[in-house]
């Protein structure tokens, strides 16, 4: 009887130690807790990751050691903490995007998944694994830096391509009126339109240099439509174009860089102008959903195809023979980048184009300012 009981115990302790080998063997962080929040077991790669070990959580919670503040620095209540909100509900989950905190008083990126724990059929607890994911965001960085360094590449081929064609009309010019003493004015006119095609290249390109500080008001996004709109007007008038707009209600605020949004609404009416060729409207449209504002600017001109949608914000294409495809590129960084809102496009051939644009009304829904 005593030498089974000592084989069964021999056996367990043998079991146990297979397990405690497996666990130390894998890189990733696990460790178990039962339903009373307690440590029950921490593998080796958790102990190498995090500094701590397990006799540190006989002392200490868990969470207040090692889940304390999330990675915008705001300290992470026990009742807001995904590990126990899980182990309460016996749920799976996994976390993709959060912080652990170290002995040292560092911390460090994790991605985690969570198990419900089982034993003999009765749920007794959670699995947590975690992986450090430092070096997968310098990766990350990196390929991002090599894709912007790419497309500074291409814009830069963009920007010889295009400012060359207006240079060589000039220069065309220039000898024709060198060798013709008498200047003929309508040569000046031309000479002096490439002149501003060579300006608003630049003008559009310096969007995307370094950025410098700029100041968000609060404003209301009615008087700023309606002041692009009177700007734009005499174009309109020109072009045959009624501009209809469209409030739900007349003071709508929202903080914002105002020139930028400006220019935002400049360049999309100036495009739905320019696209309606025999007449036509263009709708503005303002609501106020939620957090945020929701602008539609809708116009009736000739539309776009599936393949002209694709390239759309790419530099230098443009849908116009005198486009340069820089100021949808530069809605888009106004709106995403400078903003954090959303736009998107819908064109069908021959009926018109509609953008869709959403705003955070306020600071607090801008994760830029969190």
């Amino acid at each position: 009887m005593n030498e089974n009981l000592k084989d069964i115990t021999l056996e367990l302790q043998r079991a146990n130690h297979i397990n405690q080998l497996i666990l130390d063997s894998v890189a990733e962080g696990i460790y178990g807790i039962d339903l009373n929040a307690n440590v029950i077991f921490w593998n080796k790669s958790a102990e190498e990751l995090t500094g701590f070990t397990q006799q540190d959580f006989e002392t200490q919670n868990l969470h207040d050691l090692t889940h304390h503040t999330n990675k915008n620095g705001e300290h992470v209540p026990l009742t807001q903490c995904p590990v126990y909100h899980a182990l309460n509900n016996g749920n799976k989950l996994f976390v993709e995007d959060d912080i652990f905190w170290k002995k040292d008083g560092t911390s460090f990126p994790v991605e985690y998944t969570i198990n419900p724990m089982y034993e003999n059929g009765t749920y007794a607890g959670t699995v947590i694994t975690f992986r450090d994911m430092t070096e997968k965001m310098k990766t990350e960085e990196l390929l991002l830096q090599s894709e912007k360094l790419s497309s500074v590449g291409k814009i830069a081929a963009g920007i010889a391509h295009e400012i060359r064609n207006p240079l060589t009309s000039i220069k065309g010019f220039l000898q024709l009126i060198a060798d013709n003493p008498t200047i003929n004015k309508e040569y000046l006119s031309i000479l002096d339109s490439e002149f501003d095609r060579i300006e608003s290249i630049i003008k559009d390109l310096l969007v995307f240099s370094k950025p410098q500080q700029e100041q968000y008001l609060h404003c209301n996004i009615v008087e700023l439509i309606e002041q692009v709109v009177f700007l734009m007007q005499p174009q309109a008038t020109l072009n045959n174009v009624e501009m209809i707009t469209q409030f739900e209600e007349e003071n709508i605020l929202f903080y914002c860089i105002p020139h930028q949004i400006k220019q935002v609404i400049i360049n999309l009416l100036k495009n739905g102008t320019e696209a309606i060729e025999n007449g036509g409207h263009i709708l503005i449209k303002i609501s106020k959903r939620n957090n945020f504002l929701n602008l539609i600017i809708q116009d009736s001109g000739k539309g776009m195809t599936e393949e002209e949608l694709k390239k759309l914000g790419t530099p230098f294409h443009s849908t116009k023979q005198t486009g340069t495809g820089l100021g949808i590129m530069m809605t888009e960084n106004i709106i995403k980048n400078n903003h954090k809102g959303f736009i998107s496009v819908e064109s069908v051939v021959n009926q018109g184009t509609t953008f869709t644009i959403q705003l955070p009304l306020s600071l607090e829904h801008n994760e830029e300012y969190n």
